[in-house]
């Protein structure tokens, strides 16, 4: 019995021992760590004789800045100058010669223009008392004929529309030809005719000449009046446009309500300091103080009587109106429109354009090179600046 109990004991012992060898603890993902599986060896094919190219990463592409026109160094025009009748001369007066190109008649033509670097040359459209009552008619007529002396010329000279286009025109090394009306009788009492002439390419308008008409009062009348409602009408609307109001001409009351009305910079093309010379042609200090504050530029007038006294002038007399300025705080705000071939005499010196080289010289003695600079051509690049670029 013993040794039965004794056999059940052993067997009962290795049933237990085999159970406890099968069992399995369960595992905890997050106690135990990961197992990694060792990834087979693999050996490269041989690379002797071979050469792999070094793989760079695509460039990136470098970007050029548009350049901004603000920013850069003017050009060197030569001059700018503001105003010259020289289109109504040879169109007008002159039948038996009226080429723009090449005219002893005148005192400014292409070819002599061409001698400047890249000029900037307004050109006036400017109609006799005889033409006036054909006004509009005989304005369009002119700018055909300007037109077409441009166009037999193009590789030398270009009609501006802005400053854009005399920034081109320069770079091109050609002459910017820039149109304007002196008068407005050649709107004929009509605003949609200001339009017309906008876009026939006429950036400035002078709102009168010496007499009175539809838009205000000239300086040759005794009138204490100054602009009429249609020339307030005008001034807003060449605003609008962007065509440059000029004041050369206008009675002072007539002054006064432009600069008033006027909400962009002016011009007074073609006037001189009344201070050195008492003409009633000339601006008296306040207006040339209140130009300047609309940031308006004054072009210098070569015509002997509003120049000096006697009647005649020098070359000293031409710089005692530009001292007279700049005294005044007008020195960045005075510049040349001599009024060539729209006046009978000249300063001392002074033959033609071709004569403002020289007037640069002694502007540069007078004064200094910047200054000189400045009166030759600086002074109106600023203002055309501010006018259109604000």
């Amino acid at each position: 019995m013993k040794k039965l109990l004794y056999i059940f004991l052993l067997l009962l012992i290795f049933v237990l021992a085999g159970c406890v060898g099968e069992y399995i603890e369960p595992i905890n993902p997050e106690t135990v760590p990961p197992t990694t599986t060792p990834s087979p060896t693999v050996t490269p094919p041989p690379t002797e004789g071979i050469q792999t190219p070094e793989k760079t990463p695509d460039p990136t592409p470098e970007l050029t800045p548009t350049p901004d026109p603000a920013s850069e160094p003017p050009p060197d025009f030569g001059y700018i100058d503001a105003h010259a009748d020289t289109i109504s001369r040879a169109l007008l007066y002159n039948p038996a010669n009226q080429s723009l190109y090449d005219n002893d008649f005148l005192h400014i033509d292409f070819k002599r223009l061409s001698q400047f670097d890249a000029p900037v040359q307004i050109f006036a459209l400017w109609l006799p008392d005889a033409y006036v009552t054909t006004a509009f008619e005989t304005t369009n007529n002119m700018i055909t004929f300007f037109e077409n002396e441009v166009e037999k010329h193009s590789d030398i000279i270009e009609i501006a529309h802005d400053l854009e286009d005399i920034r081109r025109i320069a770079g091109e090394g050609k002459i910017s030809a820039i149109l304007s009306i002196e008068g407005g009788e050649a709107l004929e009492g009509k605003i949609e005719n200001l339009d017309h002439f906008y876009n026939r390419g006429v950036r400035i308008l002078g709102l009168t000449w010496n007499n009175e008409n539809e838009l205000g009062i000239g300086i040759s009348t005794n009138s204490p009046n100054g602009l009429k409602p249609f020339g307030i009408e005008v001034i807003q609307r060449m605003d609008e446009l962007g065509m440059i109001l000029d004041i050369s001409h206008l009675n002072e009351a007539g002054f006064w309500d432009a600069h008033n009305t006027s909400t962009r910079p002016y011009m007074a093309s073609h006037s001189n300091a009344h201070a050195v010379m008492p003409h009633n042609r000339n601006l008296k200090d306040e207006q040339i103080i209140a130009i300047v504050e609309s940031g308006g530029i004054i072009g210098f007038n070569m015509f002997p009587p509003f120049i000096a006294q006697n009647g005649g002038a020098d070359m000293d007399d031409v710089s005692a109106h530009f001292r007279h300025f700049i005294q005044l705080g007008a020195g960045n705000h005075i510049g040349f429109g001599c009024d060539f071939d729209g006046i009978s005499s000249t300063p001392e010196g002074i033959v033609d354009v071709l004569s403002l080289k020289t007037l640069e010289d002694f502007l540069s003695e007078e004064f200094d090179t910047e200054t000189s600079f400045k009166i030759m051509q600086g002074n109106f690049y600023e203002f055309f600046k501010r006018y259109y670029e604000g």
